[in-house]
């Protein structure tokens, strides 16, 4: 395979210097937009050389980023942290447990180069907001490096990724136990004739983003804006390119979480338009909940009415099984348009929020660093997990949840491919890449 072709690259990565135990679990962090005000306070708690110092550091928004640079500056020069002297990529292995399993999923850690304006290898399914782009952006500028990673798949129709991630073993050169109970552990791969195998594995793409949309938008931004500044720089500069883990779509570790839906304020009108909806455009049943942890995993929800959109409505003490009938789909449609999760906001959601039967098509808009939008007085918010949903119903916090079941890798991979967008908040890929395992420069120097 030609040079040309090839997409992600390794490169001299930025890691934490460690002892013979290699543990840094005290110096991780979670990405940016998962840290609450009570997290960060921790991970400052936690170590002083924590990376939530960079990621997320304290203080308003005239000082943080030039904090994080003058952070990350320091740990370079006093070698805290190090970079690597020679191209590498990074295996990740996560391990850890959902409904009653422990799973692996592996991960390579690289540099994919960003598309120009007629490429189109890298493909998304959700759309961004401009507030957390422009927050990165600035960390970004100020660190002249890409902090924590967008997480990639690739289709790997042959198993060349997972077989090369398969090899990796022995003694990890870096591990990390999170207080979720995820194990993270990291390999280097320097041998030239691996490092040329896995750029083969992954071609020319296309790769698919699971997470980390904003992340992406913002590394094509301060790519633009560092050509401005350096028509000089080669085409191997850092800012050319965005840390990625590319994981291979036939991992079954790569599990989604659904994220279901919370709404509050319903007054009379929306109430009764919930009811019409219900009974309308899909066939309903009910049992009523005296135990919440009998009936929070879904079992019942995710193995029920294959091959038809399905969700759960829990309000009163009453959860509600809604099987799609014929009326709730779409005729003919987009691949967004036939998700359980736009059926859900097309048919239920919408038109309770916006107070008509029709109701408007699509997703409420929503900031996904709020509780969630107003709409005409009722607020619509998110959460994983389910129990602490009916909980919240159960508190009077919310009137009702609307549960969905988890939307499949192939699903968010036709979407991206058909250049379509997904309503907000439809995956939960878990668990999160932590920030701190490996940074990447991305300045006009060379990778």
């Amino acid at each position: 395979m030609a040079n040309a072709e090839r997409i992600f690259h390794a490169f001299r990565g930025i890691r934490y210097r460690t002892d013979e135990s290699h543990d840094v679990s005290n110096l991780i962090a979670p990405p940016y937009d998962v840290i609450s005000e009570e997290k960060q306070a921790e991970l400052y708690a936690r170590s002083d050389s924590n990376f939530v110092r960079i990621e997320l550091p304290r203080g308003g928004s005239e000082t943080r980023y030039a904090q994080a640079a003058a952070v990350l500056r320091q740990w370079l020069s006093e070698g805290v942290l190090m970079r690597h002297a020679d191209p590498a990529f990074y295996v990740l292995e996560q391990e850890f447990a959902v409904e009653g399993r422990t799973w692996r999923r592996r991960g390579l850690f690289g540099l994919v180069r960003l598309p120009e304006g007629n490429e189109s290898f890298v493909l998304s399914h959700e759309g961004t907001l401009p507030e957390p782009k422009a927050d990165r952006l600035l960390v970004m500028q100020a660190c002249r490096a890409m902090t924590s990673p967008i997480m990639l798949m690739a289709e790997d129709s042959h198993g060349a990724l997972m077989s090369l991630l398969d090899e990796a073993g022995g003694e990890p050169q870096a591990m990390a136990a999170r207080s979720d109970g995820t194990t993270n552990r990291i390999w280097v791969i320097q041998d030239p004739e691996a490092i040329s195998a896995a750029s083969n594995a992954i071609g020319p793409g296309p790769l698919f983003i699971a997470d980390g949309h904003h992340r992406f938008e913002t590394a094509l931004a301060h790519r633009d804006e560092m050509r401005a500044a350096h028509p000089e720089a080669p085409p191997d500069a850092g800012f050319n390119h965005a840390l990625a883990l590319v994981n291979s779509a036939r991992d079954e570790g790569l599990r989604i979480f659904p994220t279901h839906r919370l709404v509050s304020g319903l007054d009379e009108a929306a109430e009764e338009n919930l009811r019409e909806c219900m009974e309308r455009y899909f066939e309903v049943s009910s049992d009523r909940v005296d135990d919440v942890d009998r009936w929070a995993d879904l079992s019942w929800l995710e193995k029920a009415a294959p091959g038809k959109p399905l969700f759960g409505v829990y309000r009163d003490s009453q959860l509600y099984r809604l099987a799609a009938k014929e009326a709730a789909l779409p005729v003919g449609g987009s691949v967004v348009d036939k998700l359980d999760v736009s059926v859900l906001h097309r048919r239920l959601i919408d038109p309770t929020l916006a107070g008509v039967a029709n109701g408007p098509k699509g997703d409420i808009s929503h900031d996904s660093h709020t509780a969630g939008p107003t709409v005409r007085g009722a607020r619509l918010t998110y959460t994983t997990d389910a129990r602490e949903a009916m909980a919240a119903v159960n508190r009077g916090d919310y009137d009702c949840a609307f549960f969905l079941r988890p939307t499949r890798v192939s699903e968010v991979m036709a979407a991206a491919r058909a250049g379509e967008r997904m309503p907000g908040k439809s995956t939960y890929f878990y668990p999160k890449i932590p920030a701190g395992l490996v940074v990447s420069d991305a300045s006009e120097n060379p990778i």
